[in-house]
């Protein structure tokens, strides 16, 4: 968690799948696209790695929920024991920007992760923007009773492109 990545290169669903190793105690799975009702009734999540983080784990998630409860991420902030952790970020080069804001939630028992990238070349486009579109969607998840329906699941948080898990 740093304020400079200059150099860094990393797809939204590579962010996360890191988002989910910290969400899940340091294993990184495979990232999978069931593409039928079949594949997705039998989907199996294939473990890529297991990283050696646990230790760092306290200190970043209660980085994650700061920025979630007092800084750029607040407007990703719930209301609900199933409060998201998150961290946001804004890069700039030549007049175009990007913001995103990567996150889990619930603390306890993670259900789902979400990543939120905006790019444009308005001054607007930062991380605590796409922060905002991520509180708008688990607001509404939150509304739809998803974390009261998933909460007998408690499953790790596989990372699963265009499925809510």
């Amino acid at each position: 968690m740093s304020s400079f990545g200059e150099g860094i290169q990393m797809t939204p669903l590579q962010l996360g799948a890191l988002a989910s190793s910290i969400a899940n105690g340091g294993t990184l799975y495979y990232l999978q696209y069931p593409r039928t009702a079949d594949e997705k009734a039998n989907f199996i999540p294939r473990i890529k790695r297991n990283l050696n983080i646990e230790a760092l784990l306290p200190e970043v998630r209660d980085g994650m929920l700061a920025a979630v409860l007092y800084g750029t991420a607040r407007l990703s902030y719930i209301s609900t024991d199933e409060q998201a952790l998150g961290k946001t970020g804004t890069c700039s080069e030549d007049g175009s920007r990007l913001g995103w804001f990567v996150s889990y939630a619930d603390q306890s028992h993670p259900k789902i992760v979400l990543v939120v990238l905006m790019r444009g070349h308005s001054s607007a486009i930062k991380g605590p923007m796409a922060a905002g579109v991520a509180g708008r969607i688990y607001r509404k998840l939150n509304d739809e009773n998803y974390f009261a329906t998933h909460s007998a699941e408690a499953r790790t948080p596989a990372l699963v492109a265009g499925s809510r898990q």
